[in-house]
């Protein structure tokens, strides 16, 4: 060839021969509008992956399914690590913009689809219609929402032409699609064609026959968050899509949102909401892993997410447990790469501009670990606290999560939703959904036949007999107050304490005990807008006083059964630290937790160790933690749904600010037991004992045992029946000689003395005993 042979010109968008092309490792999601189910990339990047316009390319996401699209190339493409996805491929994929995701060439043989069932939701559309809508779309999944003018065509089933793909030749048969590869994607891929027969439905798509098919996260979809949910609407897509408005009105748009609250309330869920509804570029920032053990990493990161978001605004930056990212600065835990990361994000957060169509979201469980830096106005400006549920939000919740089982196997009314939410006192969201889980699962162990549950265990051991499952098995409210046994509230699970199942039927006599304190922390409960109407506040405070054994700490655990309510037991002395405020924010730390879990109770056994009188208080740090302990209870910060049941035998070593009105206002005196509760107690006691001419005897030990206490009188019964095993260690007889032989054991500490001091404090307090 002569060298004056002209070369021909290479097109504008064509590689320069010989150029390897770098692919990237990922691309990222942009949206176009020139087709629902065909995807756009930059020239090279079609060359460098081997494809051709119009060829298979199959999209993955970590974490995610699998859909199929056609490629094309994007004319006006300027950057290579993008590709442009239509809203419908979007949203069967579940993916967001700003989303990574893989691109690979698929060579397999895509199946016919024999019969395309839809639903068209608007104007009737004839067969002729629909059918070309469909085969205009391409590459169709059941689950896809074609939108067409005015109206959407969903795709709800497909059936495979099996005589298409039986013609298919030999060659083209090793490359069909087969069923371990159609079970990577959301829903089985399948091309319309001009025998494909098209039927409209009425009927909505069945998720249970596509498990792998996204599930939208919707507003909707949230219950019990009406408040936050409308406050976060109008805080995000105002900014977002109008930020003129503000222009108009000569003010800044809110740069930044805090979410804060309990672990579980459905923060990083909101988060998820807002990505999918807002048709914004969408970047989630997890705090722990964008942190590089390199130096300058970090910030080259974070750099680089706000320059994105710059760059395809409008745009939300998603920063999930952002205290892990931006600690306070200045903390001795707290080094200089923690300070210079907070200070990267105050200065990009600064950057954003007046007219940035940029939202940054934070969430976090820990608000005050945050730098007070970032919640400023101009920053964090808005801070929506995601709580926990009350019983309405409970109830809303519920209804939600029930609402998603095939209702043919939900039989839980909404008179029964209402009885598990006002049993659920401190659950959040989570919690819920683990409860209707392991309702399910109770569920299953019942409805295996011939199976007796015992519990996990033995489901396990029958898994076996799985395939006996009863067919007409349903959920009903039984399996989840059974599951209420369960699953405990997250608040409470790092202080939740096995209490023992104790009834106030375990309690001898004490009637008029049991009644005061039904009435102080019930009554409330279920009267709740009686109080509110007559602008009564409820009893904030019980103190349970009286002679050791007379069962005050047993009275509490009856009434943390019985009432039903989150209990939170702390006993005096263990509050106590060696280091200075660490008991001070003991204190504090029970006292927010049964915030969080109300309505509950908090019980402080031996309260006259952590509350003695400042007069007498020999340290510091006793004055200081009864400090803490009256701004708690009646301080600045109301204590709203928290009863404090507080128990001692020296009720005169109490300091006097702590017994007074709108604190421990309730003084109740637990007597030693009379003569017949110490019969019943005797009876109780000694319920498995063969004991001869049994009521004239325990008749004669309850007179007998005239001034003992409870414990006293339980010894009695625990010492008789060990001489009785001390003479014969097979023996169930238990003698009348052997009561009197413990009786002379039985040493009484209540003395005259004793009820008179307590006499002496009722009359100081103007109580009556």
């Amino acid at each position: 060839m002569s060298s004056k042979t002209k070369k021909k010109p290479l097109a504008p968008d064509a590689p320069v021969e010989g150029k390897k092309i770098k692919l990237p490792k990922s691309f990222i999601t942009r949206p176009t509008l020139n087709s629902h189910t065909s995807v756009y990339l930059h020239a090279d990047i079609v060359q460098g992956l081997e494809l051709s316009p119009g060829q298979f390319v199959r999209i993955s996401k970590e974490g995610g399914a699998d859909v199929l699209a056609l490629v094309d190339i994007a004319k006006d493409a300027e950057d290579m690590n993008v590709v442009f996805i239509p809203k419908a491929t979007r949203a069967l994929a579940g993916l967001l913009l700003g989303d990574r995701v893989n691109i690979a060439k698929y060579a397999k043989q895509v199946a016919f689809a024999q019969t395309v069932k839809v639903r068209v939701d608007g104007p009737e559309l004839d067969e002729k219609t629909v059918k070309s809508i469909l085969t205009k779309a391409g590459v169709l999944h059941p689950g896809i929402v074609i939108a067409h003018e005015n109206l959407a065509v969903k795709v709800v089933d497909i059936t495979l032409n099996v005589s298409s793909v039986a013609a298919v030749s030999a060659k083209m048969a090793g490359l069909s699609i087969t069923q371990e590869n159609s079970d990577l994607f959301v829903s089985p891929p399948h091309l319309c064609i001009p025998t494909s027969v098209v039927e409209t439905v009425n009927h909505d798509i069945d998720v249970s026959a596509y498990p792998r098919l996204p599930r939208p996260y919707v507003f909707d979809q949230v219950g019990g968050l009406d408040k936050p949910v409308s406050l976060l609407r109008s805080t995000v897509q105002i900014p977002l899509h109008h930020a003129s408005l503000f222009l108009d009105f000569g003010i800044s748009p809110p740069r930044g949102i805090l979410l804060h609250g309990p672990p579980g309330t459905g923060k990083t869920m909101l988060l998820r909401c807002i990505a999918h509804e807002s048709d914004a570029h969408v970047l989630m920032v997890n705090g722990p892993l964008i942190v590089s053990k390199y130096l300058g990493e970090t910030e080259n990161a974070l750099r680089d997410l706000f320059a994105e978001a710059t760059k395809y605004q409008p745009a939300i930056i998603f920063m999930d447990e952002i205290d892990s990212l931006a600690p306070k600065r200045g903390l001795d835990d707290a080094g200089e790469t923690e300070s210079r990361v907070v200070a990267t994000l105050l200065t990009m957060m600064d950057g954003m501009g007046d007219a940035g169509r940029v939202v940054v979201v934070g969430a976090t469980n820990r608000p005050n670990s945050i730098d007070p830096a970032l919640r400023r106005p101009g920053r964090f400006d808005q801070e929506v606290e995601i709580g926990i549920p009350d019983a309405e939000s409970r109830a809303a919740i519920l209804t939600k999560q029930l609402a998603r089982m095939n209702q043919q196997k939900c039989l839980i009314s909404a008179e029964d939703i209402q009885v598990i939410a006002a049993k659920t006192h401190g659950y959040v969201g989570a919690d819920l959904s683990a409860l209707c889980r392991e309702g399910v699962m109770k569920a299953i162990a019942r409805g295996i036949l011939g199976l007796h549950t015992d519990g996990k265990l033995s489901l396990i051991h029958n898994l076996s007999n799985m395939s006996n499952l009863d067919p007409e098995t349903r959920v009903e409210v039984g399996d989840l107050e059974a599951a209420l046994l369960e699953i405990r509230p997250s608040a409470m699970r790092e202080i939740f304490l096995e209490m023992p199942k104790v009834s106030w039927s375990d309690i001898s006599g004490q009637h008029e005990l049991k009644q005061k304190l039904t009435e102080v922390v019930q009554l409330p409960l279920e009267a709740a807008e009686t109080f509110q109407r007559l602008g009564i506040s409820s009893p904030k405070g019980v103190l349970l006083y009286g002679p050791p054994g007379c069962s005050k700490t047993l009275t509490a655990k009856a009434l943390a059964s019985e009432s039903g309510l989150n209990f939170l037991a702390v006993k005096g002395p263990e509050i106590f630290n060696k280091y200075v405020g660490e008991s001070e924010r003991t204190i504090r730390e029970i006292f927010r937790k049964a915030r969080a879990a109300a309505p509950s109770i908090i019980f402080f056994d031996e309260i006259d160790a952590l509350a003695s009188s400042r007069e007498d208080a020999s340290t510091a740090a006793s004055q200081n933690v009864l400090t803490s302990l009256l701004n708690e209870i009646d301080g600045v910060e109301e204590l709203k749904g928290v009863v404090v049941v507080a128990a001692t035998n020296r009720p005169s070593e109490i300091d006097a600010a702590l017994l007074r009105p709108g604190r421990l206002d309730r003084h109740i005196y637990v007597a030693p037991p009379d003569l017949d509760a110490r019969l019943d107690l005797i009876t109780k006691k000694c319920t498995k004992f063969d004991v001869k001419d049994s009521e004239t005897l325990f008749e004669k030990l309850a007179h007998a045992t005239e001034g003992c206490s409870g414990a006293e009188v339980a010894l009695l019964c625990q010492e008789a029946g060990l001489a009785a095993i001390m003479e014969n260690k097979t023996t169930t007889t238990v003698e009348e000689r052997h009561f009197d032989h413990a009786l002379k054991g039985i040493s009484r500490g209540i003395t005259p003395e004793m009820l008179e001091y307590y006499r002496d404090f009722a009359h100081r307090s103007g109580l009556s005993m």
